[in-house]
């Protein structure tokens, strides 16, 4: 649902109007939104409605308004400087004429906090390299009214009938329910963490005291603290975990214990901070070898870059630290981490609850397989893992940000595997993710100059704007880039008009010898050969091999 919500804003540039009958939908939104209710004195009231949007559009948020069996007479309820009726469009409400009338001198808006090496970066000053990775101190504090795009605007309602007008100006969308859902309250999704709102007060203590107790190194607290429930994947507000602020101290036998909970699936060795950092990468930064080492014995993987790009090894700060990165075996790691997946394969098929949530588990899990092919640009692989699927079909498969399986080819710039599902594929080569950027728009941006051209080519719209109203032009790494965007804009235009097809993208057969048929006679014999031991080399080698360049220096 979140997923659908989020597309459905950048498809139709409609907020959504939910169908709810049976409350499901409300029951996931309330706990994640700003929520304001019908049924609730004052919810409604001109007031209560100007304070929740500036608050969720200054934060980013999801306002809900749910009527439940109510009439839904939401536009009788617009007032240009408290509720506007701008709000049903998400281009006109982000317009300074919309939304600088709804703020009052009197309103207080949560503080947005400038750190010194965000203050540096803006001015273009050069960071020392020792200091990057140091705690990072405030230089500026911020309150200013300011909207970001992630909000969105959702009407509920148990209605199946809802004003025509209403619905022509919103997309609607109904949720439906299984009886099994129905019977088990639903709201959980399969494959997944329990939801936040789930844990109890003492849990929450017990989570804190135990990412307190693993940085301090008091080994006895965070065992007692793991035995009554403690949650060792549990994270702070930097996206650290206990073993995390172990690592970071140096504390061996700490980190030792909680690697060896609940072992492989207790803690995760390669979880990432709000910096995409590893315990390995902060024991690395500090010269802890003997973690170090333990680390890469329990499956920390020293290829992992962190944000600026940096492994391990970039961040080792003595020679000792680095010899141990540098000489570790990776096929070691691959091993370990082939087991932790089986082994958390075999605990995300124990919230699996009903037939429903086994399909979504395994569509999350299938795009997570293509997601890794298409990072990497295994075109063979990646062909054989769509193969039986339509350009719809592979479309709907998403990640948490919305990216499709070609958002992520053309983000690693995997030139072979974007032609292949755009040719052979034929997925939608203006498909967008939940911040509304199209696969040319991550080309140029990401500085992508022929994948720039062969989009464009393929009838890729270059003037389609994200939602922080930017379009590949102004996005554009360079001038190079620009040009090139110009150019293959001019020949892909005259394209276009000579080859104009109305039926495009319609679900229909392939002939026999067009690309998409040809590609699937291709990957069906490969899976064939696979399937009977034909490959010529050994998939240990193969791996091997495209370990080989990866290894730290």
């Amino acid at each position: 649902m979140p997923h659908e919500i989020n597309d459905v804003v950048y498809t139709s540039e409609k907020y959504p109007l939910l169908i709810d009958p049976h409350g499901q939908a409300m029951q996931y939104l309330k706990y994640r939104s700003r929520y304001l209710s019908v049924y609730k004195r004052g919810d409604f009231e001109k007031e209560s409605l100007r304070k929740a949007l500036t608050q969720a559009l200054h934060n980013g948020a999801w306002l809900v308004l749910d009527f439940d069996v109510v009439e839904c007479d939401l536009l009788s309820r617009f007032e240009p400087n408290n509720f506007p009726e701008a709000i049903l469009s998400p281009q006109e409400l982000f317009l300074e004429e919309t939304y600088l009338p709804l703020v009052r001198s009197t309103d207080e808006f949560s503080a947005k906090i400038i750190y010194e090496h965000s203050a540096a970066e803006a001015q273009g000053a050069f960071q020392d390299r020792t200091k990057a990775h140091a705690p990072e101190r405030v230089a500026d504090v911020v309150k200013k009214f300011n909207p970001k795009d992630a909000f969105r605007f959702i009407v509920a309602t148990k209605k199946e009938e809802v004003p025509p007008e209403l619905a022509s100006r919103m997309a609607v969308l109904k949720i439906t329910c299984s009886e099994q859902q129905l019977k088990n309250n639903a709201g959980v999704w399969a494959g997944g963490e329990a939801p936040k709102e789930q844990k109890s007060k003492e849990q929450i203590k017990l989570d804190k005291d135990l990412l307190e107790y693993a940085y301090d190194g008091d080994l006895n607290t965070v065992k007692q603290l793991l035995e009554k429930g403690a949650d060792s994947r549990a994270k702070d507000g930097r996206g650290n975990t206990a073993l995390s602020e172990a690592a970071v101290e140096g504390h061996l036998e700490t980190v030792k214990c909680l690697l060896d909970w609940r072992f492989p699936v207790g803690s995760d060795p390669n979880s990432k901070n709000s910096d995409a950092r590893t315990p390995l990468h902060r024991a690395a930064f500090h010269g802890h070898v003997v973690v170090v080492q333990l680390l890469l014995e329990k499956g920390s993987d020293p290829r992992i870059k962190e944000k600026q790009g940096e492994v391990a090894f970039d961040m080792a700060n003595n020679e000792e630290t680095q010899k141990v990165l540098s000489s570790w075996d990776v096929a070691k790691t691959d091993k370990l981490l082939e087991e932790r997946a089986a082994a958390m394969a075999v605990e995300e098929e124990k919230l699996v609850k009903s037939e429903e949530e086994r399909l979504q588990l395994e569509r999350r899990r299938k795009m997570a397989k293509m997601a890794e092919l298409a990072e990497k640009g295994d075109k063979d692989e990646l062909e054989t893992e769509l193969i039986d699927l339509s350009p719809n079909e592979i479309g709907s498969y998403r990640d948490d940000s919305g990216n499709d399986v070609l958002h992520i080819a053309t983000h690693h710039g995997r030139l072979e595997c974007v032609v292949m599902l755009l040719e052979e594929m034929r997925m939608n080569v203006n498909s967008r993710d939940m911040k509304g950027w199209t696969p040319v728009a991550i080309a140029a941006f990401k500085g992508h100059k022929q994948l720039c051209k062969e989009i464009i080519q393929r009838k890729g719209d270059p003037t389609i704007p994200n939602s922080y109203r930017k379009d590949a032009y102004e996005l554009a790494r360079d001038d190079e880039i620009k040009e090139a965007l110009r150019l293959a804009d001019s020949v892909g235009s005259e394209t276009v008009a000579a080859s104009s097809n109305p039926n495009e993208g319609a679900e229909v057969s392939p002939e026999p010898d067009s690309p998409r048929a040809k590609g699937k006679a291709k990957a069906k014999g490969k899976a064939k050969a696979k399937s009977r031991g034909a490959s010529s080399e050994p998939k240990s080698k193969a791996k091997a091999k495209a370990r080989g360049s990866s290894r730290p220096r």
